[in-house]
């Protein structure tokens, strides 16, 4: 079957043609991993590496097997009471057992990954909104640390029923647990019960962000999950002979769903690099080892695993397999984007998405232009604008290049939060004359809470987030988490946490705090403060400010663009510091607005700076995801 290529936004609007109805012949994630099995049966769906060490073991799960495993597990959460309504919850690492559950739970119930690197507090709070009824954990053999957790949390979740521990063992001296592996053994092949899914009905329910204090629970629904599964296979351009690497965690939309069920769908091989993934050291090592060995043809990383790797030397590796790679969950740097295209010679396609689209919203086509910045064109049956929104309405649809709200509707988009508290500030009403395409439901616009803008060919250019998150290596951190827990000290009188640039992780949590008259406490000792309270060291701030007075707007609220301005601007000028501190170049840096990109940094250097170390200046400032612009000015 040949390939179905994206070049120009014209070929996503020729794919629209055909009805979505046509696209999508399952009705529910069990019904197209049947097909997947019905037409693959004999190939490998899943293959897990327990260790990224050089001849370490595989285990090998074809379709068939696949289907049969999430039969027989759909019908193990029946036999403990889970149906309708209730979540199969999951604190589980990659693994072949955790695509199982997730199968067989949205099958049963509504699956429930949650990310076990959390506090119990947190995941306690997360079960009981999701209305859990039964809880898969793993055997310490299978992932340590977590079973402590899990023993800790049981009385606090009301609905919570059962316990199961997937991994090691059969039998855990001192665990009256169920294992998973062999209760799966006692089901039929065959489903036991009757349940009638519609596209609107729930089948995962996704936490979004890992340091709110609050969960928020978005549905994802079975009629959402399939068409994203389409839309993510279709800009990757998946097909049945294609090896997918996938070391995402599962608890997100990445691993489970682009990395997961989209290339599930068309017959592709997954391999699964070992329990922690990209996290796992040994994985990054080993990696060009690793793919010379599996011979993956796609491969997609968040921003900073791409950077790790590609500080792994690959010489006499052989890279030939790779057709396509690919970037998500935070801002590429542009240059680390041209770097992966001149090593390995294939496209790097850079996609934004969230889990309350399921997957990617806008990816860089593969078969056309890719322009390093931008995230590329909206993935088909996807509606993707840009709007000036007033107290939650669409006043005007910006013009061409104009800065403003991204906004996004579709039978892609998720089923809304759990809570109604959540879900109400989620949605923007449309336009009175609403211009809808036939494909669309139309309706009212989920509010993605990015600042961005279109260009003339329909490619999105992201300039900042309405809703002040900040992405540590893909990573959602809210900064209300930092800020309450400074808030306890009895010398702060305002504090306000931000994202600082930084050429790995795309940002860095760092705080500003305003004391109280007469307080002495250090910004050390504050620190320290806040390391003791933050529920995850991600979100514990690298570093923290003291200052006079905190930057206000008119009516009293604290100013953060100018605090990211600000702190942009420290760690610009102490590269250039250390950079040119032999060169006997004066420079000045200075943050601006800028009516394409939202912010510039404007780099000034002295006529004396030469060619070379204006590109020396420039290749350090690539590896940034902020743009820049570089002068010169004429001899003092």
């Amino acid at each position: 079957m040949p390939r179905m290529s994206i070049a120009t936004l014209s070929d996503v609007e020729s794919l629209e043609r055909v009805p979505v109805a046509q696209r999508l012949t399952a009705g529910s994630t069990l019904g197209l991993l049947r097909e997947s099995a019905a037409r693959h049966g004999d190939r490998i769906a899943l293959r897990f590496i327990a260790s990224a060490e050089p001849g370490a073991p595989v285990a090998d799960l074809t379709y068939a097997a696949f289907l049969r495993r999430g039969v027989q597990a759909a019908n193990f959460f029946r036999s403990l009471g889970a149906g309708d309504g209730d979540a199969v919850s999951s604190l589980l690492p990659l693994s072949a057992e955790t695509f199982v559950a997730a199968l067989g739970a949205q099958c049963a119930a509504a699956a429930n990954p949650i990310n076990f690197l959390l506090e119990p507090e947190q995941i306690a709070a997360i079960l009981r909104e999701a209305r859990c009824r039964v809880l898969l954990a793993p055997d310490p053999e299978l992932l340590p640390g977590i079973w402590e957790k899990v023993e800790g949390i049981a009385a606090s979740v009301p609905t919570l029923r059962t316990i199961v521990r997937v991994g090691g063992p059969a039998a855990r001296p001192g665990s009256e647990a169920p294992h998973f592996e062999t209760e799966l053994d006692r089901q039929a092949p065959e489903l036991a019960f009757e349940r009638a899914i519609g596209p609107d009905d729930v089948a995962a329910l996704f936490h979004t962000g890992g340091t709110t204090s609050t969960p928020k629970l978005a549905r994802h629904t079975h009629g959402g999950l399939l068409l994203g599964a389409w839309t993510n296979a279709q800009i990757w351009e998946l097909e049945a002979d294609d090896i997918l690497f996938n070391g995402l965690p599962l608890f997100h939309v990445g691993g489970m769903n682009c990395a997961g069920l989209a290339p599930l769908s068309r017959g592709a091989s997954i391999v699964l690099l070992t329990p922690a993934g990209y996290r796992n050291a040994s994985v990054v090592q080993n990696f060009w080892r690793l793919e010379e060995r599996f011979r993956p043809t796609v491969i997609g990383m968040v921003p900073t695993s791409w950077g790790a790797v590609m500080n792994v030397p690959s010489d006499g590796c052989d890279s030939s397999s790779i057709r396509l790679c690919n970037a998500g969950a935070a801002a590429l740097p542009v240059e680390l984007g041209r770097a992966v295209e001149r090593r390995l010679g294939v496209p790097m396609v850079e996609g934004w998405g969230m889990t309350e689209l399921h997957g990617f919203g806008t990816a860089s086509p593969s078969a056309g232009v890719r322009r390093f910045g931008s995230v590329g064109t909206r993935v088909p049956y996807l509606e993707v604008v840009v709007a000036i929104v007033r107290d939650r309405r669409i006043e005007r649809l910006c013009e061409r290049d104009e800065i403003g709200r991204v906004l996004t509707r579709g039978r892609q988009v998720f089923g809304g939060y759990v809570d109604q508290a959540h879900d109400a500030s989620t949605w923007i009403e449309p336009l009175a004359f609403d211009d809808v395409p036939p494909w669309s439901p139309g309706g009212r616009w989920l509010d993605t809470g990015d600042l961005g803008r279109l260009d003339a060919d329909g490619y999105l250019w992201l300039t900042g987030r309405a809703k002040d998150l900040i992405i540590r290596s893909a990573h959602n951190i809210d900064p209300l988490t930092i800020e309450q827990a400074l808030y306890a000290h009895p010398q702060v009188e305002l504090a306000a946490a931000i994202g600082r640039p930084d050429a790995y992780a795309g940002e860095l949590p760092v705080c500003y705090v305003q004391l109280k008259a007469g307080a002495t406490v250090s910004a050390e000792e504050l620190r320290e403060f806040a390391r003791e309270r933050i529920p995850e060291r991600a979100a514990v701030p690298v570093e923290m400010t003291i200052i006079d007075s905190m930057p206000l707007t008119g009516v009293g609220k604290i100013f953060k663009p100018a605090l990211r301005q600000a702190a942009a601007q420290r760690v610009f000028e102490r590269l250039l510091q250390e950079l040119l501190a032999g060169n006997r170049v004066a420079f000045d840096v200075s943050i601006d607005a800028h009516p394409l990109h939202g912010s510039v940094a404007l780099i000034e250097l002295d006529a004396n700076a030469g060619e070379a170390v204006v590109a020396a200046v420039r290749a350090e400032l690539d590896r940034f995801t902020v743009r820049y612009e570089i002068t010169t000015r004429a001899a003092r």
